[in-house]
């Protein structure tokens, strides 16, 4: 299996992963002492989020060349932007996952009500997911830069059979938070990627065999931004 190939499946490993973590009623248990956090919240934070984290990294380390790309000082900054946005994507998770985890414990979310469960809302649904998409839009959009820069090994139709399905289960992640979740961050980053994404693509379409990562998001965001319009306004 290619590189990229092999890299997108764990991503769609460990998506699978959190869908059934999701679903294990043992990862609503609280942890002790004084009920601080759930499983669910520790999971996300410090094992999901990380292991995402570092297969982006090797996403980078793919589509750089091993890193060749970086001798020149253009790419140098855009890697230090692919770092402040992993940061910004960890801290808006965690920031996230522990508002919602308090909202959901000690408010009403039916009718929230007062400063603190408000404050909690906001946190939760806005400010936290914000930072995190913004941290994600900046891996990302770094990324498609990089993939746009070298063509990889031609991809053969196996191949890109292999990482279409990736692709499909990928915007299915995207769709399944955008698509339900109570404010439309989710639809307006999901969208934003698409565009950035496809704009990548039109850059290598007749050669879209030799740039696999390029597909693999153009494909996703894509399906997941049209799905989630067509589920919420149609």
């Amino acid at each position: 299996m290619k590189r990229i190939n092999t890299i997108v499946t764990l991503y769609s490993l460990t998506a699978l992963v959190i869908i059934i973590e999701r679903l294990l009623p043992a990862t609503r248990m609280l942890l002790q002492p004084y009920n601080f956090i759930r499983l669910h919240e520790l999971n996300q934070t410090v094992i999901f989020l990380t292991i995402t984290v570092i297969l982006s990294f090797f996403v980078l380390q793919s589509v750089t060349g091993n890193f060749q790309a970086l001798q020149q000082r253009a790419n140098v900054a855009l890697a230090a932007v692919f770092l402040g946005g992993a940061y910004l994507y960890g801290a808006g998770e965690g920031w996230h996952e522990v508002a919602s985890f308090t909202l959901n414990t000690y408010c009403d979310t039916r009718v929230v009500a007062g400063d603190l469960c408000n404050g909690l809302f906001i946190n939760d649904y806005y400010a936290g997911n914000l930072i995190f998409f913004v941290g994600g839009v900046l891996m990302n959009s770094v990324l498609l830069v990089f993939a746009t820069q070298r063509a990889s090994e031609r991809f053969d139709t196996k191949d890109m059979a292999i990482l279409l399905v990736n692709s499909l289960v990928y915007a299915f992640t995207w769709f399944a938070y955008a698509a339900f979740d109570v404010v439309l961050l989710g639809l307006f980053f999901a969208a934003l990627l698409a565009l950035i994404s496809l704009v990548a693509f039109a850059k290598v379409r007749w050669n879209a065999r030799e740039y696999p990562y390029i597909t693999y998001g153009a494909v996703a965001y894509t399906l997941a931004t049209i799905a989630t319009v067509l589920y919420r306004f149609a």
